[in-house]
């Protein structure tokens, strides 16, 4: 048997020999590698979470430049940092894209505002029911919707702006048949009924009904009911949205935000003066006005000869209320305005 030492055991030796020295010179030396290989590690960390959050950033500059523009006129430009109303419609087309009945081709009588107080976290949708009979300028005494009707949105804004006196910063249309992929794209909504009804050969239960994209159009669109049953219903509906949306952070959250975000994109159509950015501002917004952070109010009315009309005396106020940033307050004041969370 040889006297030499095996190689590999040589090897070995010199190996612990040569770290004994590094430890002995430099104690160190190893928290400076662990420290390194953190910090490379955070580094690589926060380089994917930039290259994620550009990503994300240009998907949503993306999403927000394909939202239809349509040229509106008789708007008003928000100030820096100021509230905002926006006028919005909805399309009025059945699930089988036929028009409402009693409702012109292409207008719907879904017709609100939505103002964010200045703050940007309130604010408040007024309801307003398009039958009323108000003056079209240069029409005369028409019900509301055929403002929408006979000059398009710009003279749709024209009305509401001297009807109420609240300037009208920006204009959007939902499409109602559309919403089905938004309704569903958030995993539907839950609805509450006081009766038990049917509509579109489908049954919806008294109490809580989860709706699906489709039941939600069926619910919205139920023929049965009255012009102003239908309108508290499509507000109901698009309450239990935008809670939905901003309750779940579902704009905020990568998961979800991506599919959101495309399912608002083919249900919208805005102004043209309605900047990529300021789509961006208004999701933000958006996502803030859950709960109770937003209000629920339908605009009063009463019939005359026969005819459905503003109750100007308590409407007046409501109007004052929007420009005010109140109206949460109006809303406590007027309870018989606010919209039902529990319709018929």
């Amino acid at each position: 048997m040889s006297d030499k030492p095996d190689k590999a055991e040589e090897a070995d030796s010199g190996n612990s020999a040569r770290i004994a020295r590094i430890k002995e010179a430099d104690p160190g030396r190893r928290k400076y590698r662990v420290r390194r290989i953190l910090l490379i590690s955070l580094g690589s960390f926060l380089a994917l979470a930039i290259a994620a959050g550009v990503g994300i950033y240009a998907y949503v500059n993306h999403v927000a430049s394909s939202i239809p523009r349509v040229h509106v006129g008789n708007l008003t430009l928000p100030g820096a940092g100021s509230e905002e109303t926006f006028l919005i419609i909805g399309s009025p087309s059945e699930p089988t894209g036929t028009a409402v009945q009693g409702v012109p081709h292409g207008y719907s009588k879904l017709i609100m505002l939505l103002h964010i107080n200045a703050n940007g976290r309130t604010g408040g949708v007024v309801g307003m029911p398009a039958d009323a009979m108000v003056n079209v300028p240069g029409v005369g005494t028409k019900p509301l919707w055929y403002a929408l009707k006979v000059g398009g949105p710009s003279l749709l804004v024209l009305t509401v702006r001297q009807l109420t006196g609240v300037p009208i910063n920006h204009f959007a249309e939902i499409d109602l048949d559309h919403l089905t992929r938004l309704i569903d794209a958030i995993g539907g909504v839950d609805i509450t009924l006081s009766a038990a009804s049917r509509s579109s050969g489908h049954t919806f239960t008294a109490g809580v009904n989860h709706l699906t994209g489709i039941t939600a159009v069926y619910y919205a669109h139920d023929q049965s009911l009255t012009d102003e049953g239908r309108m508290l219903r499509e507000e109901n509906l698009l309450r239990a949205i935008l809670i939905k949306i901003a309750d779940d952070h579902l704009l905020t959250n990568p998961i979800t935000g991506f599919r959101v975000l495309n399912a608002i994109t083919s249900t919208l159509t805005v102004d043209s003066n309605f900047t990529d950015s300021q789509i961006e501002s208004l999701a933000r917004k958006l996502g803030d006005l859950g709960g109770g952070a937003a209000t629920f109010v339908t605009a009063p009315t009463r019939t005359v000869d026969g005819r459905l009309v503003l109750n100007t005396a308590i409407a007046d106020q409501l109007w004052t209320a929007t420009e005010k940033n109140s109206i949460a307050n109006f809303a406590t004041a007027f309870p018989a305005t606010v919209t039902p969370q529990v319709v018929p």
